[in-house]
């Protein structure tokens, strides 16, 4: 394949490996968006995840979206399946792990990156939701792409809620020249505009859950705040706003969980407090403690099926906040 600049024809380059292509989009990420989309920044090549080996290279847009790259150049011999298998390997390892490991396993390139972005938007947040959710992107990034990968990437968007892209990149003139084409764009969720709000088509089972919960809580300060899709906060006015219940739409697990979170060092007092609420039970679920959440300062939750009755999960907000709202305004108070 040839291309002509000012009557200068160019002749296209082979990658040396794979290795030279990641470096390209390490250094040049925006090659594999279009220009209406959110912008999206590198975080670290190589990363290596708990369970599913070596990621090849991790990005972030400016909405808090996780985007695994798998590169592969056509020539390597590994099959069409493998490569679509590898990725989704990548991305079930990445729902199951929090913000606070990510950024551990990346030295803290994360949280670098995220701020960066210079937004009023609490992006360090917004990640863990979407890793927690299963809100990641994947791009698959190759020199060519023949019609199966094409067609079994195609059909993956167009039959899951996963978003993966197919894009192939052309090198000219020894590198000084790449030119991108979008093979196969997503399944669209995310790709139809800059967002600053909700990152998800509307849950019914879990907007299902929060207009009950909303229906039943009789204070007005207790309702839900917020729209964003995925997670909804409840909090006391007085209460520092480190301090807040949650409810919490996990995509990935078929979940939904009632929640209370530490999320500021000046409230980091508080976790031995939530931890001996894990001795209780709300609907005959144990109460768990999660002292990963928000950079290890903590967090309670119960967690139910999806397809629970809406009323279950949202009384059990109500026993959540009735059994431990007391305890925690008197520590407050104290301080």
């Amino acid at each position: 394949m040839t291309i002509s600049i000012e009557d200068k024809i160019l002749n296209q380059d082979r990658f040396e490996n794979e290795n030279e292509l990641q470096g390209y989009l390490e250094r040049c990420p925006y090659l594999l968006v279009e220009e209406n989309e959110p912008v999206v920044k590198s975080v670290q090549r190589e990363v290596r995840l708990p369970s599913a080996g070596i990621l090849d290279l991790l990005l972030i847009d400016e909405s808090g979206v996780p985007i695994a790259v798998e590169v592969k150049l056509s020539r390597n011999g590994q099959s069409r399946r493998e490569v679509v298998a590898q990725a989704f390997d990548y991305v079930s390892d990445l729902s199951n792990i929090t913000v606070d490991e990510l950024d551990d396993i990346v030295d803290g390139s994360l949280e670098k990156v995220l701020q960066d972005f210079n937004t009023e938007l609490n992006l360090w947040k917004s990640c863990g939701v979407n890793l927690r959710a299963g809100i990641i992107k994947v791009v698959i990034a190759v020199d060519e792409a023949n019609d199966d990968l094409r067609r079994i990437v195609q059909y993956i968007n167009e039959h899951s809620d996963l978003d993966v892209r197919l894009v192939s990149i052309k090198k000219y003139d020894n590198g000084k020249i790449l030119v991108p084409n979008i093979v196969v764009s997503g399944n669209g969720i995310f790709n139809n505009r800059k967002q600053n709000k909700s990152i998800l088509p509307e849950n019914k089972a879990f907007e299902g859950v929060i207009n009950l919960y909303n229906q039943i809580i009789k204070n007005n300060e207790l309702k839900t705040r917020g729209r964003a899709k995925t997670y909804r906060q409840v909090r006391f006015d007085e209460w520092p706003s480190a301090v807040h219940y949650e409810f919490l739409d996990y995509k990935s697990t078929n979940e939904i969980s009632v929640e209370l979170h530490l999320e500021s060092d000046k409230v980091k007092y508080l976790a031995p407090l939530l931890q001996s609420f894990t001795k209780e039970e709300i609907n005959s679920k144990k109460i768990e403690w999660d002292e990963k959440w928000s950079k290890k300062r903590g967090r309670i939750r119960v967690r139910f099926p999806s397809d629970s009755k809406p009323n279950i999960i949202a009384e059990s907000m109500k026993s959540l906040i009735e059994k431990t709202s007391i305890k925690i305004n008197e520590k407050l108070t104290r301080v």
